[in-house]
């Protein structure tokens, strides 16, 4: 047996697939990783020049030419925005990849904000559904999360967790996407979810453009207890408090 898989041969003769590594999962344990596309935050973590692929480079071109930096927060109604800025649903990227990924992205940026619970809540009920209409759950987080039952489930977990590349997007922080590596707030403008209908009114590249809500998810009612309320309130604090920090209309 070799590190890195079995030396069984196929009918022809030749090394089973199996013999040879796999470099997607090499590189995610290299990183300490979960998802492929974390290797990329984390070499911006670590001001690592990582080679970038078409895909990504394309969509860095996008953002280049609309002017504007959207940073796209998980369930914050980021999927509309986006296919409407750049004509694609952009992937969850943080302030600090782009920044470290494109230093032409000297530009205005803004993100969009939402209650805490409200969106602890949003995102519990996402996992327990495997997705949403338009997006499904990695299937490594799904198997991991498939035991949730209940909100304290996923609570008890996620306060377990030693770092955001060790839980889905959407349930890591919306600071962790939109602050820099010292926890400031790094984009220019930060808008509360409430107020998405009138971004129109200080985003010029959304003027006369309605916002759609595209990425809708089953919801369950949900009843959240005062003392799960105090547990997601402690283990988002950060989020809270970027409440100051709100765009006023």
């Amino acid at each position: 047996m070799t590190p890195f898989g079995s030396l069984d041969r196929a009918e022809d003769g030749s090394p089973s697939r199996r013999a040879f590594p796999n470099p997607p999962a090499l590189l995610r344990a290299a990183f300490g990783v979960t998802l492929h596309g974390d290797v990329y935050e984390r070499a911006s973590d670590l001001r690592l020049k990582f080679p970038l692929g078409p895909k990504r480079r394309t969509r860095l071109a996008d953002i280049r030419k609309r002017g504007v930096l959207f940073i796209h927060v998980p369930k914050n109604a980021g999927t509309s925005i986006s296919s409407i800025l750049y004509g694609r649903s952009m992937r969850h990227e943080t302030i600090r990849y782009y920044r470290h990924a494109d230093r032409r992205l000297d530009m205005p940026s803004f993100a969009i904000w939402r209650e805490p619970v409200e969106r602890f809540c949003s995102a519990f009920d996402f996992v327990r559904n495997g997705g949403g209409r338009n997006v499904r759950l990695d299937p490594t987080f799904a198997r991991r999360y498939a035991g949730f039952q209940t909100v304290d489930d996923a609570l008890d977990h996620l306060e377990q967790v030693s770092s955001p590349y060790r839980m889905d997007y959407v349930f890591r922080p919306q600071s962790w996407f939109v602050c820099d590596s010292d926890g400031r707030l790094a984009v220019d403008m930060l808008f509360s979810l409430r107020d998405v209908a009138a971004l129109p009114q200080r985003i010029e590249a959304l003027r006369d453009h309605a916002i759609p809500h595209l990425n809708t998810t089953a919801r369950s009612a949900q009843t959240i207890t005062t003392a799960q309320r105090r547990r997601i309130e402690r283990l988002y604090g950060a989020d809270e408090d970027l409440r100051a920090r709100l765009e006023k209309f």
